[in-house]
């Protein structure tokens, strides 16, 4: 379509999905990555037939831009209903997040263990519902999610404590959110809400490819291997008279028609010195949370039959449990079983300047002290192998307004740097389909300056 050179600079989800949409609009771009391999928080690994994710790990039921793209490259999704068990007040209970009557009925149990059952839950609980019923069409992470809409500057804290939730409760509503993002306390209203919204409103289930999000970012990155450079970080984005004209990499600078910046969103300001003040600003509510990640190949399953995680909402220290071959059979050949175990929050922060034995020995001994009835969780030495992955900006969380201050970002570079655009989860609804999703917009973007320029 044109001979003009779009330099992406990311190799993430969101850099390949740019680099991939760019392609299939007639231009071939160059992608730089940093590192070894493109992928970024989505890749995968290959160990003995398992296959294993090192950093994100599931899709949830409205993300349309993965779905998309998975079918184009040929991953088959596996649907599934996820059923965790959560140690309240020293025992444990079962929720499968089914909306039936029947279901209901069987979660009375549960539901009272959470909190939902006293006369302060019950009254805080159906107003959250309520609210999210009403707000259903925003509490979304599909490409055109308008959650920006109902972003504003009331915190997560606030927003609960404004409803009435009583402790218990609160604990109940932020357990996933304390586990794997960090304290949703201080982060937006808005974007937390979505993630509790994702489980609720559609019954907890998720669609994932068979083997995992790894093999999706595998594919993807394949897709995009011929105009990939890899082990090359970019320094500088050059910008002269209002127009990017290039990246500075070790040892040269590579001249660009267009430039696609596809880095975590508090790497942008010091890549690109000259941004408008008002997008700094915007880039400065950007925040990511701290994760720390243990998988365990084993030849037995580990947690009680049925079950696909295990959730310690009131403990700090011990991680998230999940038999992710319990979900997706195909992650581990047969009669095997992959445990993963995952904390964020501080406890991450202390866990990753330690060696991988450490982490592990620390995760599990933790794990094991609360173990879910029947189950079968590996002592120290234990196991077919084991990896730790340690992400220092695990997943984007921001602060109040993040999402509507990102959304005014594409308006401030127009007439400024009309051929840059920013791509990446906070620059749509943090999530992996927002990066694919921000990846698209932005190759849309620098295509149609480049159509026009050319026109």
């Amino acid at each position: 379509m044109s001979s003009g050179r779009v330099v992406v600079v990311g190799g993430g989800f969101a850099g390949l999905s740019a680099a991939y949409a760019l392609t299939k609009r007639g231009i071939a771009p160059l992608l730089l990555e940093a590192g070894d391999r493109a992928g970024g928080r989505g890749k995968g690994e290959q160990v003995d037939g398992f296959s294993l994710d090192m950093g994100a790990f599931v899709f949830t039921s409205t993300y349309d831009t993965a779905f998309r793209l998975c079918e184009e490259l040929g991953l088959p999704l596996v649907r599934t209903t996820m059923k965790f068990g959560h140690r309240r007040n020293g025992r444990w209970v079962t929720t499968t997040p089914d909306q039936s009557a029947l279901n209901f009925v069987r979660q009375l149990p549960a539901a009272r263990a959470m909190g939902f059952l006293s006369p302060s839950g019950l009254r805080a609980g159906f107003r959250v519902m309520r609210q999210m019923y009403r707000e259903e069409p925003y509490l979304s992470f599909a490409s055109d999610s308008p959650l920006a809409e109902i972003d504003d500057d009331e915190s997560y804290g606030e927003y609960v404590r404004r409803l009435g939730v009583p402790e218990a409760l609160r604990v109940t509503l932020r357990g996933p959110l304390d586990m794997i993002l960090g304290d949703p306390e201080p982060a937006g209203q808005a974007l937390m809400r979505a993630y509790i919204g994702e489980t609720m409103l559609s019954g907890g289930k998720v669609l994932m490819p068979e083997r995992g999000i790894g093999s999706f970012s595998r594919a993807l990155a394949d897709a995009c291997s011929d105009v990939t450079r890899v082990s090359t970080p970019a320094r500088r984005v050059v910008v002269e008279g209002g127009r990017a004209t290039g990246v500075v990499v070790d040892g040269e600078t590579i001249e660009a028609d267009a430039v696609i910046c596809a880095v975590p969103g508090t790497k942008v300001p010091d890549l690109i010195p000259d941004l408008p003040d008002e997008t700094r600003r915007a880039l400065g509510t950007v925040g990511y949370s701290t994760g720390c990640r243990v998988v365990i190949g084993l030849d037995h399953a580990p947690l009680p039959p049925g079950w696909h995680g295990a959730l310690y909402p009131e403990d700090d220290d011990t991680p998230l449990l999940l038999d992710r071959s319990a979900f997706l059979p195909a992650c581990a050949p047969p009669g095997k079983s992959l445990l993963d175990l995952l904390i964020g929050r501080e406890r991450a922060r202390e866990l990753i300047p330690l060696d991988d034995d450490e982490v592990k020995r620390e995760l599990l001994g933790a794990a094991r002290r609360k173990a879910p009835p029947g189950s079968a969780l590996p002592g120290d030495d234990e196991g077919l192998f084991y990896r730790v992955y340690r992400w220092e900006e695990a997943l984007c969380m921001g602060t109040p307004g993040m999402l509507a201050a990102v959304a005014n970002i594409p308006g401030q570079l127009v007439g400024r740097i009309d051929n840059l655009a920013l791509a990446g989860d906070y620059m749509g609804i943090p999530s992996v389909n927002g990066a694919l999703s921000s990846g698209e917009r932005a190759a849309n973007e620098v295509a149609d300056v480049l159509v026009a320029r050319a026109g």
